[in-house]
């Protein structure tokens, strides 16, 4: 498996060349059976997509496509620079990274975090940044957990969020492990990852789902075309609630 192929749609959303080639080159390190294992190894958590093989991957693209959203947000972009949105855009790649531990166990390993952020600080690769970066991403992969510090099985207590930048990632993360949130793969995803089997809800008719909201509340897709076909082609480049979104694509 190509592991960069499968972060390639990511890769490009990166602002600087310096975070970007940093980032692929620690994508080779990412242990193999990450690009393998369910998201949730006791499938008691995240959205169906994420507790099937391959799953922690559906899980760190969704992470990522929250982050990028709000990283485009011109609030958002007055009040950061390029390289620092660059190093946000690891975190969701990174965070996991040590998810099983360093021999992939079966479970969760608890301590992950800590894991991935001691993998950032030591891993060395060939175009680096400074120890000052790594642990910035470090810090925010350390943290990522938010409230949930603690369990009966181990004695290490996790670190809380302490910044806007640390909860911004947990939030990220939270929002991208809902069970009843998921999102639409790229072909080029699934075919990185040789091929899987996506769970999908059965989709209504086209010709009679009603819209339910919008100036357009109350008809179909189809109608909606025949009055309007420039909001169809705006939709089709910015709706993102399902069933809508899938629909139009069959128009």
């Amino acid at each position: 498996m190509d592991k960069v192929k499968v972060f390639e749609e990511l890769l490009n959303k990166f602002e600087t060349d310096e975070i970007r080639e940093y980032c692929t080159d620690m994508i080779k390190e990412i242990p193999d059976y990450i690009f393998t294992i369910p998201s949730s190894t006791s499938f008691k958590y995240h959205n169906k997509t994420q507790c099937q093989p391959h799953g922690q991957i559906f899980h760190i693209l969704m992470f990522a496509e929250v982050m990028n959203y709000v990283l485009g947000l011109e609030y958002v972009k007055e009040k950061t620079n390029e390289r620092q949105r660059d190093c946000l855009r690891c975190t969701p790649i990174f965070h996991d990274a040590i998810k099983c531990g360093l021999n992939g166990s079966q479970y969760t390993v608890h301590e992950h975090p800590m894991l991935a952020g001691e993998w950032v600080r030591n891993t060395s690769v060939e175009h680096d940044v400074d120890a000052d970066t790594k642990a910035y991403i470090a810090r925010l992969c350390e943290s990522h957990s938010g409230e949930w510090t603690s369990t009966k099985r181990s004695k290490t207590v996790l670190p809380k969020p302490e910044n806007d930048e640390q909860f911004f990632v947990h939030m990220c993360d939270y929002l991208a492990s809902r069970s009843n949130l998921d999102m639409t793969y790229s072909d080029d995803v699934v075919s990185a990852l040789g091929g899987v089997d996506i769970p999908k809800e059965e989709l209504p008719d086209v010709d009679s789902y009603v819209i339910t909201f919008g100036k357009y509340s109350g008809k179909t897709l189809p109608q909606i075309k025949e009055i309007d076909p420039g909001y169809i082609s705006w939709a089709k480049e910015n709706m993102s609630r399902e069933p809508v979104r899938s629909l139009l694509k069959q128009l």
